[in-house]
């Protein structure tokens, strides 16, 4: 398409396109040819040699971004998620070591402890996310090296030959099929004899020849699974213990006591069991958030907003840990994707002109124009609206002030984990710090007035932890030490913690409780007895020499961590729309899908949609026969009650779509005669159910039993 003098399309106005007229011919698609693996893996590798990568971004600005700044974007996304989810990993396989590794070993020596005639059984209590079981019984897939590991859900179990055949299916990594009658097939085992695919002599027959006989059977979900069945499974099981070793995983969402009470107390005999404890997905939650979201290392930042819904939901709905994942890696393509100045992080100049007018257009420019205008900077103002040289060095002279600013933030908020004085978890610190920065001095945050009324021993435990952090970082959030970058800090703590010590000492000695301002009794009361009357006075009480060094010593420490502990919010920075992404409705409208209010919107206001003449003049949702026929039927289906009467609805239709009485004597060829004329009855019948048709798939309506010629209405939860 040509473009208009002002660089656009002349189908930007469109808000959709149909396509495949009826006037457009078919073309026949071209023949593909056949290529084998090989070659086309080596067509792949002479592609990429020769520079030729597929861009699956397309082109900002209208399309003038250039190709290679397409590609360089992706390549940001693609580089920059491989390095989150190779932490992302990490974190997974050390949340569940502890419990792999003493599974595995409960697997391991499971032959040589469980007495005799009893089949060893590792009850793990996941907790009430099911979403966490997933993630444990996959890890637990990989970690148990002996014999042959099989994972059942309750989906997969309806009954027992289906269990069996499922579990002998997965050890023997055989496919089974049914012949032409529908028979089970005879499944073949290593010394030529044939059994039915449900038959444990089959799995006999598989494991005889290996040194290892043992097989650990995991049931991920196993209150889900029927108790009976559970019951004639363990009792199958224990009749071949003799020939073939089972080991027996259970994953209790509830408790061990209810999971046994479900069993028959025969079936419970025939079990030796240990119980194993699962970390909880809060926990894996903040690890995989710290190095995800909050690691130093990560080129994006989630704005708060984002964040808090995303976290919300993943509270509120309970949901796995792989969603969570989903959703940050999706957030990364999305602004890699729709942001054409993320290209800026990493280009010291802008390499287009568009750049530079994409950079006066963000929020935070203007906000940092108008701010430099009342302060009178006009000489500042008019050079980065009109210099785009002077404008780059502002640009890098905020990415490092952004540098600083992250620093900030992240040492802020280590030293407020170690001080273990705010209620609140990582993750609402983290958000509450992009949202409204950390300021100790301001009234709503009690962290000052925390440490004042600690004790001398808290004091002391507080300013080594303190003192740790600075020289050691926090390796979680990939932050190095700083000592030596703020030497007075360290220093003054150090100081600090000698001078605590020894006034700790001194008290000792002089056999008195060592106490400041803060934590002493100020006043105490003074009961007199005068002429059998009695008086009360308040006296101030005394604080020792010690006391009030350490009174002085604490208020030193305020002033040191208010001065510390710092950081502006997040959209305070200049340009940071560079390095955060902050919209919700990309998010929102994939991963929480809301299809009843988009059906709804449509088939009232289908002109938003469709852009077509028919639907142009109607005007605020409203109803004509100009409307597609599922429009038109839902407009009279938003105009009744719970139930329908069909025969009501088409006299309503038909009577607006239908001919009028002088053309029932004309006879049309097409469906339509012309505008100001209607159809006829036939075709109107047609169309009236097609549209009764698309509100049923669509969920609207559904037919009931109380009225025979009556439909009901659906409600969308959503």
């Amino acid at each position: 398409m040509e473009q208009d003098e002002d660089g656009f399309l002349p189908d930007d106005h469109r808000v959709a396109f149909v396509f495949g007229q009826d006037d457009e011919t078919a073309t026949r698609p071209t023949k593909r040819r056949r290529v084998s693996k090989n070659t086309a893996a080596a067509e792949a590798r002479q592609a990429q040699t020769h520079g030729h990568i597929t861009t699956e971004f397309v082109p900002l600005f209208n399309g003038a971004e250039k190709p290679e700044l397409v590609e360089l974007r992706q390549k940001q996304f693609a580089a920059s998620w491989a390095a989150i989810d190779a932490r992302i990993q990490n974190v997974l396989k050390d949340s569940n070591r502890t419990t792999l590794n003493a599974v595995s070993s409960f697997v391991r020596d499971a032959i040589v402890e469980t007495p005799q005639g009893k089949i060893p059984a590792a009850l793990i209590v996941t907790g009430p996310n099911i979403a966490l079981q997933d993630l444990l019984f996959t890890q637990l897939g990989d970690a148990v090296q002996e014999g042959w590991f099989v994972r059942l859900r309750s989906a997969e179990a309806p009954n027992l030959k289906a269990t069996l055949r499922k579990i002998i299916r997965d050890v023997t990594r055989a496919g089974f099929a049914r012949d032409a009658d529908g028979e089970d097939e005879l499944a073949v085992g290593n010394d030529g004899r044939k059994y039915l695919d449900y038959d444990l002599e089959a799995l006999y027959a598989h494991v005889k020849p290996y040194e290892s006989k043992q097989v650990t059977i995991a049931f991920q979900d196993s209150e889900a699974f029927d108790t009976s069945l559970l019951s004639d499974l363990i009792r199958l099981f224990s009749s071949w213990k003799d020939r073939i070793s089972f080991t027996l995983l259970f994953g209790i969402a509830t408790s061990v006591e209810l999971f046994q009470a479900r069993l028959l107390k025969s079936t419970s005999q025939c079990l030796y069991g240990a119980q194993f404890d699962v970390v909880q997905m809060s926990s894996i939650l903040e690890s995989v958030f710290k190095c995800a979201v909050a690691h130093q290392s990560c080129p994006l930042k989630l704005g708060p907003v984002f964040l808090g819904s995303l976290v919300e939901r993943q509270q509120s709905q309970v949901a796995g840990i792989q969603l969570f994942i989903s959703s940050l890696k999706y957030a990364y393509m999305c602004h890699f994707y729709a942001n054409a100045l993320s290209v800026l992080l990493i280009q010291p100049n802008p390499p287009q002109p568009e750049h530079n007018e994409a950079l006066r257009n963000l929020p935070s420019f203007r906000h940092h124009v108008e701010s430099a205008v009342e302060e009178g900077k006009l000489q500042h103002t008019r050079s980065l609206l009109l210099d785009d040289a002077y404008l780059a060095s502002e640009r890098l002279a905020a990415l490092k002030t952004t540098q600083k600013w992250e620093d900030s933030l992240l040492r802020s908020l280590a030293l407020l984990v170690a001080s273990e004085v705010p209620q609140e978890d990582f993750i609402t610190l983290y958000i509450s710090a992009l949202a409204n920065g950390i300021d100790l001095h301001n009234e709503d945050s009690p962290f000052l007035e925390a440490v004042k009324r600690m004790s001398v021993d808290d004091i002391s435990s507080l300013l080594q932890r303190l003192s740790n952090v600075i020289k050691a970082g926090d390796p979680e959030l990939g932050l190095l030490g700083w000592a030596d970058e703020d030497g007075q800090t360290s220093r003054t703590l150090a100081e600090m913690i000698e001078q605590i010590a020894s006034l700790q000492s001194q008290a000792q000695l002089n056999g008195f409780q060592l106490r400041s301002q803060y934590t002493a009794q100020s006043r105490v009361l003074r009961t007199t007895v005068i002429a059998q009357k009695v008086q009360l006075s308040q006296d101030e009480s005394n604080l020792t020499k010690e006391d009030k060094l350490l009174t002085d010593l604490v208020d030193n420490l305020l002033e040191l961590l208010a001065a510390t502990i710092s950081c502006q919010p997040a959209d305070a920075m200049f340009l940071h729309e560079l390095w955060m992404y902050e919209s919700k409705a990309p998010h929102k409208d994939v991963f929480i899908p809301r299809p009843g209010t988009i059906f709804e919107r449509a088939l009232s206001r289908p002109y938003d949609y469709l852009a077509c003449a028919c639907c142009s003049t109607v005007f605020d949702g409203g109803n004509a026969a100009t409307l597609p026929t599922t429009s038109l039927l839902y407009h009279l289906y938003q105009e009744t009650g719970a139930l329908m009467n069909v025969a009501d609805m088409w006299s309503a239709f038909y009577a607006m779509v239908g001919k009028s009485a002088s053309d029932d004597e004309l006879t049309a060829k097409a469906p339509r005669l012309s505008d100001d004329s209607g159809y006829d009855e036939r075709i109107a019948l047609v169309l009236f159910y097609q549209g009764l048709a698309d509100l049923k798939a669509m969920g609207f309506v559904k037919a009931t039993r109380r009225r025979p010629d009556h439909i009901a209405k659906n409600k969308w939860l959503l």
